[in-house]
């Protein structure tokens, strides 16, 4: 934990044993979730080479999946740009709010290397410290997620149809039981920030459950309009969600994000899983073709989470600027997790199941390895009792 100097009364940064610490489930998570891109990538024709370097230069699921398909059509670059900015966008938003956080250790020239690691899950566990984290923590809190990604991917793409489904599915679910354990508690003690996840949460299912929304809306561009529509309904409410108004409203939210789980979520078909390997998948992409979309891929989804993270280095002074950025790092966590993690593990009652066992958790304030440990072990149980009745 930091610790108060006895002059300035500022605080000293995370260690980087922190970083490593907080980052370890990540990295399980991740272990988990690249694994299918592994198997996915081999049954495209990719080596495990290519899989290994595509999740090395770019760590993000949605997009790699997106220039994997460009890749193998052999598509050309503007497409792979284009597509890029659009599903990584909400790593630009991530920035800023991160920059918001950092202290004065992290340089510009730290900023634009540890820029490579802003992730989803790395945004919300640095973004959520209590205090300004350095460039040592951030570090740290980045080197096991971007082991377990890569490793994963290898993994996948080699030994892929080895482990039981079952066991990486449960493993998949750790990485939204940590966003519960992120977002829960201190929604507990704010109420605007409870109403702003609840609306995020409402308006991300909205998004996801009707068709023609859902349609027409990618998932990287849902996650972005949740968000920042919920943030900035906080911003505009703020006083008024801070009295017994704030209570009526989420008891109001969470009837409705409820009665929206019943109704959709146990009837929603899961699209069936892609990542089956074809016989005599496993060759190699030419490398003619490859090389330069990997390299364009890399840069593209780089300069869209580097940039804001260098430019806005200036603390924010206006109230309702700053009250925005507050709240968006919770906003975005209760977008990407609901309804998403009711399908993380292929199975509606093993992944409610889990759900169920993280906000129990949450709700206690228990650890992030605790929460997504736990979660991980309810789903894995209530797999193993299905499997037998």
């Amino acid at each position: 934990m930091p610790k108060e100097d006895s002059g300035t009364g500022s605080f000293n940064g995370y260690t980087m044993g922190e970083g490593v610490r907080d980052g370890l489930p990540i990295g399980l998570g991740y272990l988990s979730v690249s694994f299918s891109f592994g198997i996915l990538a081999v049954s495209k024709g990719l080596s495990w080479i290519q899989a290994g370097l595509i999740s090395l230069t770019n760590i993000t699921s949605a997009g790699q999946v997106a220039g994997l398909g460009i890749m193998t059509a052999a598509g050309g670059i503007i497409a792979m740009i284009i597509s890029q900015i659009v599903i990584n966008l909400r790593y630009s938003l991530m920035g800023i709010a991160l920059s918001q956080k950092a202290d004065r250790t992290m340089t510009p020239l730290l900023r634009m290397l540890l820029a490579y690691g802003i992730t989803d899950e790395i945004f919300g566990v640095a973004v959520s410290k209590k205090y300004e984290f350095g460039a040592r923590y951030f570090f740290g809190l980045t080197v096991l997620p971007v082991v377990g990604w890569v490793a994963g991917t290898v993994i996948g793409a080699l030994l892929g149809q080895v482990f039981p489904d079952f066991l990486t599915n449960a493993l998949a679910i750790g990485i939204y039981g940590m966003f519960v354990s992120i977002v829960l508690p201190k929604a507990k003690h704010d109420k605007v920030i409870l109403c702003g996840s609840l609306l995020s949460c409402i308006l991300s299912s909205l998004l996801f459950y009707i068709p023609a929304l859902s349609q027409y809306v990618s998932q990287g561009f849902a996650i972005i309009i949740s968000a920042v529509l919920a943030a900035l309904t906080g911003v505009t409410v703020r006083k008024k969600l801070e009295g017994k108004a704030g209570t009526a409203v989420a008891v109001a939210a969470g009837v409705i994000l409820i009665v929206l789980m019943l109704v959709f979520a146990p009837s929603y078909i899961i699209p069936a899983n892609t990542a089956a390997v074809t016989e005599g998948a496993g060759g190699s992409l030419d490398n003619r073709i490859f090389i330069p979309l990997l390299v364009i891929m890399a840069l593209t989804t780089y300069l869209v989470r580097m940039l804001p993270f260098v430019l806005f280095r200036k603390k924010l002074e206006n109230p309702a600027v700053k009250a925005f950025f507050d709240y968006i790092p919770y906003t975005v966590l209760s977008a990407m997790t609901f309804p998403a993690i009711l399908y993380s593990t292929g199975s509606f009652i093993t992944a409610l199941c889990g759900f169920a066992v993280a906000m129990l958790l949450g709700f206690f304030e228990r650890s992030l390895i605790t929460v997504a440990v736990g979660a991980c072990l309810a789903t894995l149980a209530a797999g193993v009792v299905l499997m037998y009745i």
